[in-house]
């Protein structure tokens, strides 16, 4: 329990905004509702007000997607703060942050203290309890502004500018957006201020001309409120403007764990013996487990596969697709792996994919190289060139998810559980056309798909079951076109569905 000199009841979070840098993607989700550490941002935000302050009411400025926003906080357990939510009208958002302040003035008293947050920045969670404690027993001030000492100029840039005095903690001036560098300190949206400062927002927001929100701080300072004074932040801290935002907070937090997170391996096999143990043993000292998902082979395959090491499930399986996916759903860990059981892919390689999975969703091996086929593989012309084809067509059809793609059919690929279970319901294909399937559904579920080329080996032994003769790559390149292109349509027809629910809804 604090003792406190000054008791700060009511905090804010600020969540109304549109996102409009954060197209398309905020067409399907705000940035507040983002998942981090499997949870929303927006509930990581509100455990660390409440757990950190001593808060009778948390209100949460809502607008844009609000009723998802109240249904995921609407379940909350265990809080020691009441949580209430305020509307801001449409055309105030288009406003800025200072609507959203300026609305809250009907909710704190004369001078009254208060707390508040942006609702998509991301906190490492370090720094709340020691800013409540200095908030709420320091010397008298205006407004308190959490602040950063940058690494790179662009943090620097892209937040405003804090002229902070370490010594007296007193902040001389913010800047909003600075044009050059003139302190190792930028502000972050996380603030302790006097009522005065919406007050200001409100009496703004009624004048002819709406200036920045940041530089009201100025100008509460001036009218003798009381100082702006700094506190310092340490842990991790991204303000999410766009998408590149969100992989930097979610290699940020992968980083910190890497460690502990658990990878598993799968495997489709069928009749596999020659080469599934060689297979098994290459990748066991780089996972926790590897799973082989073995379609009743008549050969000892899975025999072979359990004498290696292998968590081995033998049943029947409609396919390569079917057996892939049954052991993505078998697996709890935090990485997914898929590799054949052909000896095509080492162990060796999986350190490049997991390089890039930091911070991705999905992390897709491409064969197409010349360089990184290997002498013998299995790689013809044509079928080199049909895998290059097919990938470009996903990455027309698909343009604006911003991915490149040279090679569907290569299984060695790896991907994030959560990522995983997101499109696990819409994977159909059963067999070798759930390759470009799992592609298409992480594009359709906006997730970040990133191809690394990958050196490609002969098999050890025994022969491709889908493309060791014309007639079987033909087969296979159908399957392909024709699920790319089923995908493709059903899509438009959602998109036209979407918007024809949007007009209706206008009309009423």
């Amino acid at each position: 329990m604090l003792e406190n000199i000054r008791k700060i009841s009511k905090g804010f979070i600020m969540a109304a905004g549109r996102g409009t840098r954060f197209l398309p993607y905020s067409k399907k989700i705000s940035k507040t509702m983002l998942v981090v550490d499997n949870e929303p941002l927006i509930v990581r935000n509100v455990r660390l007000l409440d757990n950190a302050f001593n808060l009778e009411t948390l209100y949460v400025l809502v607008g844009y997607n609000s009723e998802m926003i109240r249904d995921v906080l609407s379940k909350i357990k265990g809080l020691k703060s009441r949580i209430e939510f305020i509307t801001i009208a449409d055309n105030q958002i288009a406003k800025g942050l200072i609507a959203g302040y300026a609305a809250i003035v009907p909710y704190l008293n004369k001078d009254e203290m208060f707390v508040s947050v942006l609702g998509d920045e991301y906190y490492g969670g370090e720094d709340h309890l020691p800013f409540a404690k200095f908030v709420q027993s320091s010397i008298d001030f205006s407004i308190c502004c959490g602040l950063k000492k940058y690494d790179f100029p662009d943090e620097y840039f892209n937040n405003y500018s804090v002229d902070f005095d370490e010594n007296t903690k007193i902040v001389k001036q913010v800047k909003e957006k600075p044009a050059s560098i003139t302190s190792v300190y930028f502000g972050l949206g996380f603030i302790c201020a006097k009522s005065r400062l919406a007050e200001l927002a409100k009496e703004n927001i009624a004048s002819a001309s709406v200036i920045n929100f940041i530089n009201l701080f100025n100008l509460v300072s001036a009218q003798g409120c009381g100082p702006i004074i700094g506190h310092e932040f340490y842990g991790g801290y991204v303000n999410i403007n766009n998408r590149s935002d969100v992989y930097k907070m979610k290699r940020s937090i992968r980083q910190k764990r890497w460690n502990s997170f658990t990878i598993d391996v799968i495997i489709p096999a069928w009749n596999e013996v020659e080469s599934i143990e060689y297979v098994v043993k290459n990748f066991l000292p780089v996972c926790r487990q590897v799973i082989v998902m073995d379609n009743n082979s008549a050969d000892g395959t899975a025999a072979k596969a359990r004498r290696a090491g292998a968590l081995v499930y033998s049943e029947p399986l409609n396919g390569y697709g079917d057996a892939i996916k049954k052991g993505l759903d078998r697996s709890d860990a935090d990485i997914l792996v898929v590799v054949e059981a052909d000896g095509t892919f080492r162990a060796e390689d999986l350190e490049k994919l997991l390089l890039y999975i930091k911070n991705a969703d999905a992390v897709i091996g491409t064969r197409t190289y010349w360089q990184y086929i290997e002498y013998g593989a299995n790689m013809p012309f044509f079928q080199r060139m049909g895998n290059i084809l097919f990938g470009g067509i996903i990455t027309l059809l698909w343009w604006n998810r911003k991915s490149r793609f040279t090679d569907v059919g290569c299984t060695f690929r790896c991907i994030w559980q959560e990522s995983y279970k997101k499109i696990s319901g819409s994977l159909t294909g059963k067999g070798p056309e759930f390759s470009p399937e799992m592609i298409i559904e992480l594009l359709n579920a906006w997730q970040r798909v990133i191809e690394v080329p990958v050196p490609y080996h002969a098999r050890i032994m025994g022969a491709s079951k889908f493309s060791n003769n014309f007639i079987s790559s033909a087969r296979t390149a159908i399957k392909m076109l024709r699920l790319i292109l089923f995908k493709r349509y059903n899509g438009w027809l959602e998109n036209l569905r979407s918007v024809k629910r949007i007009w209706l809804r206008e009309e009423r």
